[in-house]
């Protein structure tokens, strides 16, 4: 059941989050998650060190401030000369020229025949509105399906002059992310003419030589290069750094250059740097209304965002973003391995540091990708996986609670509370089924509780065994001992389960030891109250046994079972053949040696048992013996040296001599061989007695 809850948490925690994802604000912080991206791992360089940046920046400006704006056009034909000569690839001018020179009309006709000279490209506006009809230099030959490119009708042109001048025109015209960031640029539109490129696909398309163009939906591909799109066509810009990644040079040093070579004299910069460069002309300056924020900054020079956008389309470099439904697997797997945490941890802090591990590999995950410039969608999944987590916690918390509470329930009466909150801990110490493992059981028994219970009422009965099986039970459940079961007055226990006790067999004689002894306290009580005196016998025994919950899925009991408790069983019974009161076997005496003290009874075989077992009594702690104690023990230990040997009238006395119960039973035993002797078992008397009854 817990499963399945899990598992329709993790799916309804994608279902959730995919419907918000719908939303427009959900796309925007999405976007600034690859904004972080981009801030981690910039690639400065990675930037294509032939593309360089001229700008009319604010210290040009000032340098040149003994002229009036706009400047005159000569300024832009003289630097355009230069570079041509300096063996420059291609020059673009993302400075819109749309009305004439203020100075000089032939100014115009110069700055367009110094574009014939070389690969110029020039911007221009499209728009659907009324305007211009677009220049036939605006158009470029694509192969492919072209329907599902943004369209315009109309242009905002450069002045004839220099529109004829340029080889080719690309537009300006985009649009930045809803949250006012330029993340993509359009490379292609649509118009009646025919297809009009962008300026970075002009410049791009005449760098790489004029190749051959196709468009897909996904792909632009330019000659042999292959660039990744997103929706419409777009470009996904791949930024390598904030604002001054590309080489950039105020117009005023290109001036500079300039002068100087008409001097003859050495320029201030090298160059070289022109030869095969592509040169970008643009606006630096806040004044002059070209800033554009990107994911590195609020106020880049827009030439930059061109700049970036040429780069990636020569070297096939882009952002590629996953496809939705992919994106929506790598949810469902990340809710899902949450689920599996908290399904596998019964620790729901385990569970959830595990779930945040979870979280924190595929947030890893996604970084890892983009440096492979792959888009992975960290909100979809990572939200997904932590509503899963939150909610999956809270339903892990609350069902470990109502295990707790279901163990707790079960197992109080039965264990020490110290064990019942370990095992509440770890429930995986209960497991269904039964495992071997080494213990010592326990079986009590009220000597002639029959007769006792045919002369109280029921209510007075109840009233005893209640009395009699708390006290018992109290002090089995103070030795770290696990109550079995009650069968009437009986009481069976063990030690060693659910929690593995070393000194089990210790913990049970102690536990035997101390019922013992509470007796003489008990007993004075009942008196008291018009009870009788009730008289326990109990057998002990340590062995291998199978330990676990015996039953059904619905009803168990967590039980022994075993020939070793089998024993443990028979040994209760044997103790009224002896007289004694606590009766155990060879290897809890072993494993109790130097903690308490036993007397050797006699060697049997039980009923139901072909292999011998010695029987001993346990009779006190080894500390408190005492001279009469040690005595009666050696006496006794004579006594049944005699008998073994078959002196069956010395030992017969010497039993006598003892003075209680089991000296009294071993004589009246040796009396009944002297009478009767043992069946011979071929090699003589062998000095093991078979019992006849369990």
């Amino acid at each position: 059941m817990f499963r399945l809850q899990l598992a329709g948490i993790a799916v309804g925690s994608v279902l959730l989050v995919f419907l918000l994802s719908g939303l427009q604000f959900w796309e925007t912080l999405e976007s600034r998650t690859l904004d972080l991206r981009f801030t981690l791992f910039p690639t400065v360089s990675s930037t294509d060190s032939s593309i360089i940046i001229v700008v009319v920046d604010g210290g040009s400006l000032e340098r040149m401030s003994w002229l009036s704006w706009p400047w005159p056009r000569q300024i832009y034909t003289a630097c355009l000369s230069y570079l041509q000569d300096q063996g420059v690839r291609v020059v673009a001018f993302d400075i819109l020229y749309d009305l004439p020179s203020v100075y000089d009309a032939t100014e115009d006709d110069r700055f367009g025949e110094t574009a014939l000279m070389g690969n110029t490209v020039f911007v221009m506006g499209l728009q659907r509105r009324q305007g211009y009809h677009i220049p036939d230099n605006a158009i470029l030959t694509v192969q492919g399906e072209t329907g599902f490119l943004d369209s315009a009708w109309t242009c905002t042109p450069p002045w004839p002059t220099i529109a004829d001048g340029a080889t080719l025109l690309g537009s300006s015209s985009d649009r930045q992310d809803p949250d006012g960031i330029f993340r993509s640029v359009r490379l292609l539109t649509r118009t009646p003419g025919g297809t009009v490129p962008s300026l970075p696909l002009a410049v791009a398309w005449l760098a790489a030589g004029r190749p051959p163009v196709m468009i897909s939906q996904d792909r632009l591909t330019l000659g042999d290069t292959e660039t990744r799109l997103v929706q419409n066509g777009r470009l996904q810009l791949r930024f390598h750094g904030p604002a001054g990644s590309y080489r950039t040079l105020p117009i005023a040093e290109l001036l500079s250059c300039l002068e100087a070579s008409e001097m003859g004299e050495e320029p201030p910069l090298d160059i070289s740097i022109f030869r095969d460069a592509v040169v970008l002309f643009g606006y630096a300056d806040p004044a002059l209304y070209d800033l554009k924020p990107t994911p590195y900054s609020p106020l880049c020079p827009g030439v930059e965002v061109l700049a970036t956008a040429i780069d990636n389309i020569l070297s096939g470099e882009s952002i590629h973003r996953i496809p939705e439904w992919q994106t929506v697997l790598w949810a469902l797997a990340v809710s899902f391995l949450i689920a599996a945490c908290l399904l596998v941890f019964r620790s729901v802090t385990l569970a959830a540091l595990s779930g945040w591990l979870v979280l924190a590999l595929y947030a890893g995950l996604t970084l890892l990708a983009f440096r492979n410039n792959l888009w992975m969608e960290a909100l979809l999944p990572l939200s997904s996986g932590f509503l899963a987590l939150l909610m999956g916690g809270i339903a892990a918390y609350s069902n470990a609670n109502r295990q707790k509470r279901v163990i707790r329930t079960a197992f109080t009466q039965y264990l020490s509370p110290d064990v019942v909150s370990r095992v509440t801990r770890h429930p995986e110490l209960l497991r269904l089924g039964g495992e071997k493992r080494v213990m010592t059981a326990f079986f009590s028994d009220v000597r002639g509780f029959t007769s006792i219970s045919e002369k109280l009422d029921p209510e007075r009965l109840v009233m005893l065994l209640n009395l009699y099986l708390t006290r018992m039970t109290d002090v089995i459940l103070s030795t770290k001992g696990t109550v079995d079961k009650f069968e009437g007055d009986a009481i069976i226990a063990f030690w060693g389960a659910p929690l593995d006790v070393p000194d089990h067999a210790v913990l049970a004689c102690r536990s035997a030891w101390r019922c013992r002894e509470l007796h003489r306290e008990m007993n004075t009580g009942l008196i008291e109250m018009g009870f009788p005196e009730l008289f326990t016998r109990m057998g002990l025994n340590t062995g291998e046994m199978v330990v676990g919950n015996m039953g059904s899925e619905r009803r168990f009991d967590y039980t022994i079972m075993g020939e070793a408790v089998n024993l443990a069983s028979r040994l209760e019974g044997t103790n009224k053949l002896y007289g004694s009161t606590i009766m155990t076997t060879g290897v809890t005496v072993e494993a109790c040696r130097g903690e308490f003290l036993f007397r050797e009874l006699d060697t049997v075989r039980v009923v139901g048992q072909r292999r011998p077992v010695t029987l001993y009594e346990l009779v006190c702690p080894a500390d408190a013996i005492d001279r009469e104690t040690g005595n009666l023990l050696a006496a006794y230990a004579g006594a049944l040296d005699l008998y073994r040997q078959g002196s069956f009238v010395e030992a017969a006395s010497a039993f006598e001599a003892v003075g209680d119960g089991p000296g009294a039973a071993m004589a009246s035993r040796c009396r009944e061989f002297i009478r009767v002797p043992p069946a011979d078992t071929g090699d003589g008397w062998d000095g093991i007695f078979n019992l006849s009854s369990k």
